[in-house]
């Protein structure tokens, strides 16, 4: 993603000629110097979603690993003298990897992606990346003066996989804020178990926080539906 018009052409021709049905993408690039985030609200990445729009397929947008002058240089984002291990959960599966991904979204979003190319599909794992929770103050704050609301967006171009957040309460939230038909069971492995999944589906099942007809879209049905599988 680093070369948009070269990440456009590999796309097309991954889908056009191996089958691939979407593509996962870390959510920002790292500058090899490592004091620079690149993101993809900019117009030099619009042939990328603009191929993206007209191959109709679906993008993953995936955490991918900070700066690592923010994790071990003292006086950075998250950098703590006494414990490397704190440093480096809280640059990771802890916060950073959730909430930069969420960000990614957000500068799509406020950037106008997604008003020069309405039909985009995105997927945000772990529950959303953080977004639902704050989508009421989220949408309040960065929905005005543009021509199509946050909630729009996230309601019309959002999908979003359980990725090992096994926890109710986080579905709940999900569930509030978003249609039922766009949220995917996944298992994030090697972070998650096929087991430990198992578990979490068998308890969403008992909860009733969902219809047998919905708990079988998120198990697999949501998921063949938005890649087109058999």
């Amino acid at each position: 993603m680093a070369l948009p018009a070269e990440a456009a052409s590999q796309l097309r021709t991954c889908v056009q000629e191996y089958g691939f049905v979407g593509a996962l993408i870390d959510a920002y690039v790292v500058q090899p110097s490592g004091d620079k985030y690149q993101f993809y609200e900019g117009r030099e990445y619009d042939e990328f979603w603009r191929t993206v729009q007209e191959l109709d397929v679906p993008v993953y947008l995936h955490p991918s690993f900070p700066s690592l002058d923010e994790v071990f240089t003292p006086g950075e984002l998250y950098y703590q003298e006494d414990s490397v291990a704190a440093s480096a959960g809280l640059a990771t599966a802890s916060w950073d990897w959730h909430s930069r991904t969420g960000l990614s979204f957000l500068r799509l979003y406020t950037g106008g992606v997604f008003e020069r190319f309405p039909k985009l599909k995105i997927v945000l794992g772990h529950m959303g990346e953080m977004v639902p929770f704050y989508l009421w103050r989220s949408n309040a704050v960065l929905s005005r003066g543009r021509p199509t609301s946050l909630r729009d967006v996230w309601r019309n171009n959002i999908w979003v996989a359980i990725s090992a957040v096994w926890d109710l309460d986080a579905m709940r939230m999900v569930l509030a804020v978003t249609d039922v038909r766009r949220v995917m069971y996944a298992v994030d492995y090697p972070f998650g178990s096929n087991a430990a999944g198992k578990a979490f589906m068998e308890e969403l099942r008992k909860s009733k926080l969902v219809s047998e007809k919905e708990f079988k879209g998120i198990a697999n049905g949501n998921a063949k539906a938005l890649l087109r599988l058999k």
